[in-house]
């Protein structure tokens, strides 16, 4: 039943990709895509009427950018998840983008595959921020002075180990249900130690959790 399907805004300004996205999408059962866009502004526009569960949205477009869309669409319609296909070198653009709060941004080179886990995943209320992505910017972060050791910080604000660990899962992409049998708990104890996690650092999601983590270098801890 198509009402069970999760319903996909396709947002790229490059007709051939878009096109090779839905394809695949569509092969799948677990999809249906209700309309696509070739700008931010035309996606805007979209989400109102066809209210798509998930919008898988280009950064880079002529007529408003993926950054200025996501912006619109997650003041107007905060429950629309977002997942970003972008680039390595988009930093400023995904540092924007963690601070709007979308659900997930992902290379846009990726296998399917990936971008498929990383759809689901977002629809069941969960994030996906690719590791790769996320490692590349915070290299560039390194050459900051004066940077603090991740340790510091970490004793700066009184993480635990076991929060150390589901940082460290958390930043490099793992879900909570994998994040769960990885550490033997249930998923209700990630969800738990996360919302302790948020509290100390004074953030509110996950998208500020790889913000504090590119920020501040946090891939440098053991433990992953």
């Amino acid at each position: 039943m198509s009402d069970n399907k999760i319903k996909i805004l396709v947002v790229d300004d490059h007709p051939i990709l878009r096109e090779g996205i839905k394809t695949v999408l569509e092969l799948s059962n677990d999809f249906i895509i209700v309309g696509e866009a070739d700008s931010g502004f035309k996606a805007c526009e979209l989400v109102s009427t066809i209210k798509p569960d998930v919008v898988l949205m280009d950064i880079r477009m002529d007529k408003m950018d993926g950054i200025k869309a996501s912006r619109t669409i997650k003041k107007l319609y905060p429950y629309t998840r977002i997942l970003l296909l972008t680039m390595y070198d988009d930093e400023n653009y995904i540092m924007e983008a963690l601070e709007i709060g979308v659900e997930g941004y992902i290379l846009k080179m990726s296998e399917m595959e990936k971008v498929i886990t990383a759809i689901k995943l977002i629809n069941e209320g969960e994030t996906y921020f690719d590791p790769k992505i996320t490692r590349s910017i915070t290299e560039r972060s390194k050459a900051i002075e004066n940077q603090k050791q991740p340790e510091d910080l970490l004793r700066k604000y009184d993480l635990t180990s076991r929060e150390i660990e589901i940082i460290n899962y958390t930043i490099n992409g793992i879900s909570t249900k994998q994040i769960a049998e990885k550490l033997f708990i249930s998923p209700n104890t990630v969800y738990n130690h996360r919302r302790n996690i948020f509290h100390k650092l004074k953030i509110n999601r996950s998208s500020e959790l790889i913000s504090f983590a590119i920020n501040n270098n946090l891939f440098l801890i053991s433990g992953k």
